[in-house]
């Protein structure tokens, strides 16, 4: 299941959205695409990448930030060349976070299922 979380330009988690239909408007804006079922070729200006695990990604949106966390299998196309976008699958991130105070991929998902009513040490 995807989520989409929205933060602010001083990185504050201010919207948590999990409908697809949301998520794909909110990202196209960005010119962000994603989805579950088998990857496309990629367009003009943009890669595409198909996660082997889960995995969250930190788009910017005007002076804050979009979080999407994606599962394992899913896919997101990316535009090349402009803002940088932020990848952390939990093993490691490919850069430093593009704010401070945006929390890192365990530290999300934690988020997450509290949000959901979920405890990570809950077997």
């Amino acid at each position: 299941m995807p989520v989409l979380a929205v933060f602010d330009a001083q990185a504050s988690w201010s919207d948590t959205h999990v409908c697809d239909g949301w998520i794909t408007d909110r990202l196209a804006a960005q010119g962000v695409r994603w989805g579950r079922e088998d990857a496309p070729a990629p367009l003009a200006g943009e890669e595409v990448r198909v996660l082997g695990q889960a995995g969250l990604f930190y788009v910017p949106e005007g002076e804050g930030y979009l979080g999407l966390l994606l599962e394992a299998g899913e896919w997101v196309a990316l535009p090349v060349g402009q803002a940088r976008v932020f990848f952390d699958d939990g093993e490691g991130a490919d850069d430093a976070l593009p704010h401070a105070a945006l929390p890192g991929f365990e530290a999300f998902v934690e988020e997450v299922l509290s949000l959901t009513g979920n405890d990570a040490d809950e077997g």
